[in-house]
């Protein structure tokens, strides 16, 4: 497969931050693009590619909160930026009612990646020492079936974005903890 050449990642970045003002929204961006990053590693895919779409697979959601505008108004900004409908697509199809299948690895690592690592983050907060060396699979797990808590993650989208990648629960969340562990301070974490 050819190497595409896609926008800079700064040009990313300056959009983020162009449009998302709520810092927590901007480490939620962040922390998506590790992940990404990481599993387009894992896969032999293109790094830049799927950090684009996990640094911006949000960036409207402070514009656009409701489901109809998230990502349909966003894509449309960053087809005017110059952004290729490669990113806008993917983006679009991380929100299911978007109705758009998840056709390849770059789609259904979005969806997956998304909730999971959110809710990853959401478990280390109440970690005493806010910290991911506190955090397990199990204990992700265990908060993943209290319904009581981070409320906002849709736990069907955390299950069908794993099952969709073709992975283990457990091994996916550990995947993910350990993307995250040399990110922590920039995420506002512990290592």
């Amino acid at each position: 497969m050819p190497t595409m050449i896609w926008p800079a990642r700064e040009q990313g970045w300056q959009i983020l931050n162009q449009y998302t003002k709520n810092p927590n929204l901007v480490k939620h961006g962040l922390a998506v693009e590790a992940v990404m990053r990481a599993i387009a590693q894992a896969h032999g895919e293109d790094v830049e590619l799927f950090g684009l779409v996990g640094l911006l697979h949000d960036f409207d959601y402070e514009m656009y909160p409701h489901i109809g505008q998230h990502t349909i108004e966003g894509g449309k900004i960053l087809l005017n930026a110059g952004f290729p409908d490669r990113i806008v697509r993917a983006i679009r199809s991380h929100v299911t009612e978007n109705g758009l299948p998840r056709d390849d690895l770059l789609e259904r690592a979005i969806f997956a990646a998304d909730e999971l690592t959110g809710f990853v983050v959401a478990v280390t907060l109440v970690r005493p020492g806010k910290s991911l060396s506190e955090v397990s699979p199990r204990s992700v797990i265990k908060k993943l079936k209290d319904k009581g808590f981070a409320r906002g993650v849709n736990r069907n989208d955390v299950y069908d974005g794993v099952k969709g990648l073709g992975e283990d629960l457990e091994a996916f969340i550990a995947f993910v903890v350990d993307t995250l562990k040399p990110h922590a301070a920039e995420l506002g974490l512990n290592p």
